[in-house]
């Protein structure tokens, strides 16, 4: 099995390992920071071993690395502040 079957593998297991602590009902801080870490854990292999951008021009790499590092940031954000986030976002 080569590196890009056993990623893929992994991968695969912390999908499968999030639906299930997502089904847990336990929601919470543990949980969110949990959740935050397998999408920007994912997300870098992603962007490294599928994008192949481990060897890109650092601008780029840098540029995804950055989106990568938001959308973590975004679910903790909407976990400690959504209400707040929703007032700031809505035109009512």
């Amino acid at each position: 099995m080569g590196r890009a079957e056993k990623i893929w593998l992994l991968l695969i297991a912390l999908t499968i390992a999030g639906a299930w602590f997502a089904e847990t009902g336990h929601a919470g801080w543990p949980l969110t920071l949990l959740v935050a870490g397998f999408i920007a854990f994912k997300g870098r292999m992603v962007i490294d071993y599928y994008m192949e951008m481990r060897d890109a021009n650092p601008r780029i790499r840098h540029v995804l690395y950055a989106f990568n590092t938001v959308i973590p940031l975004l679910v903790i954000l909407s976990h400690g502040w959504g209400d707040l986030l929703r007032r700031l976002t809505t035109l009512d």
